[in-house]
């Protein structure tokens, strides 16, 4: 068996740490790790153990899409359920949160309050080896 590195974090800039925390907190079940008041700062982690530094970027505006780069990160729900229940609290934030269904992958797309985008999808990978990709993430 080879050794893997896997990923374990992202890193965001946000424009109001304290609207973003609430957000993540609310949608995704985050909880405060650690927060820096001093450098407007904080780590959120999923309740998986994900990390999620964010950090206020003074003067920002709503993200503009990029060309190269991460655009975004993809969560994965556990059970349908639970991906109902994300939903609705995706909805609560940006009412153009949208599902669509592709190869027999559900997902549902939205934004945070800064404008990035989230997409949270069921089943996981984990449990349906994704054999297509999305027209979605053809770019």
């Amino acid at each position: 068996m080879c050794a893997a590195a896997r990923v374990a974090s992202s890193v965001m800039q946000v424009t109001n740490l304290d609207r973003s925390i609430n957000y993540y907190c609310d949608v995704f079940s985050c909880r405060v790790a650690v927060r820096e008041r001093e450098h407007d700062a904080v780590l959120l982690l999923t309740p998986d153990d994900f990390q999620i530094y964010m950090h206020v970027r003074k003067g920002a505006s709503r993200r503009q899409v990029s060309e190269i780069g991460v655009h975004y990160v993809m969560w994965s729900a556990d059970t349908e359920e639970e991906l109902a229940r994300i939903s609705e609290r995706l909805r609560a934030y940006d009412a153009s949160t949208f599902t669509q269904v592709y190869g027999g992958v559900t997902f549902v797309d939205g934004c945070d309050p800064d404008g990035i985008r989230v997409i949270v999808a069921y089943p996981s990978p984990e449990q349906i080896p994704r054999e297509i990709i999305a027209q979605r993430f053809h770019g």
